[in-house]
């Protein structure tokens, strides 16, 4: 069975606005869902993205715009472009790999800068690798479903550590290369059902909010391995969704409230599946962290580089790409 990406397009408009899926605000309510990790875990790779500015020279003022999360040790993670586009004006027009854009300095942006803040502490903040502001958001703030898959709206950043700080991160499943069609990034497509429904936690800060957590199901996939969907919409049979362990009266799709974008989605194991861009009381859509790494990283490097993140089980090395020889 296919779904028509207008016809989804049309539901993701009409969309009844009652909050589903579950949300949890407490250690104990995450460890009733039956995971393999804790509280503690998430919040540890975890970031809660900052943004400071200042009006006519004044103090400066701060607010939560986002969130993030840890993939290497050393400070690596993963946000959504469009939660790092202040910093990224002046490179609008740019695909930048493994270049650093300071974030954090005044000097650099006079009225706007960055923190990341990880437990009880807070960073200076760097963009390693990007692209344009056509290739990850379009410009655009609100997109239609086919619209954001085809869209790249997430970077790679870096925190600014003191040498030998090291970080609790998602470790990052390894994948079939080429699975993401780089060539071809914006192809056209039919979202398929996902078979079986994938259960998930999404990890992020609402606005004004510490870590809270929006547990469901995805149901819906992009066939070029590009992302998912939770969408209010049902596409199984009853006894299919038995046979798999699953109600058939779960409700479908997923609250995701404002400044969680940029966020770690895991599985009930901690695999991370990829980060969301895009939610509101009862959607998500999810880019997957395939197309992330893909974009990013190369399983070839310099000679004698060392690896940017290891990918598990199999203890793959991947290295940062870098910007070809002009």
């Amino acid at each position: 069975m296919q779904v028509l990406t207008l016809f989804l397009a049309f539901l993701w408009l009409s969309f009844p606005t009652a909050a589903l899926g579950n949300y949890l605000s407490k250690a104990e309510q995450l460890s009733a869902e039956g995971v393999t990790f804790t509280w503690a875990e998430v919040e540890s790779k975890s970031l809660k993205i900052i943004l400071e500015y200042r009006e006519n020279e004044g103090s400066w003022k701060r607010t939560n715009l986002g969130s993030g999360f840890l993939i290497s040790p050393d400070g690596l993670f993963v946000t959504a472009y469009h939660v790092m586009r202040y910093c990224l004006l002046g490179q609008r027009e740019v695909n930048r790999f493994a270049e650093s854009v300071d974030c954090s300095s005044a000097e650099v942006h006079p009225r706007v800068r960055y923190k990341a803040q990880n437990g009880d502490q807070e960073f200076q903040i760097e963009i390693l690798s990007h692209l344009s502001e056509a290739d990850s958001t379009n410009g655009k703030n609100v997109h239609t479903p086919d619209e954001i898959i085809k869209q790249r709206d997430f970077v790679i950043g870096k925190l600014r550590t003191q040498p030998g700080t090291r970080f609790s991160h998602w470790e990052l499943p390894d994948f079939k290369p080429d699975a993401i069609r780089l060539s071809d990034p914006r192809a056209d497509f039919e979202l398929q059902p996902l078979l079986p429904p994938k259960k998930v936690f999404i990890a992020g800060y609402p606005r004004d909010r510490d870590l809270e957590i929006a547990s469901g199901f995805l149901n819906l996939k992009d066939e070029n391995h590009r992302g998912y969907f939770a969408a209010d919409y049902k596409l199984y049979a009853p006894g299919y969704l038995e046979k798999q362990g699953i109600s058939p009266d779960t409700r479908w799709g997923m609250r995701v409230e404002n400044h969680m974008s940029g966020g770690a989605v895991v599985d009930s194991t901690g695999s991370l599946v990829g980060i969301v861009v895009n939610g509101g009381k009862n959607t998500a859509a999810i880019l997957s962290i395939e197309n992330i790494m893909e974009n990013f990283f190369s399983r070839n490097g310099k000679s004698g580089a060392a690896p940017a993140v290891i990918l598990t089980p199999n203890e793959t090395p991947l290295y940062l790409r870098e910007n070809p020889p002009e």
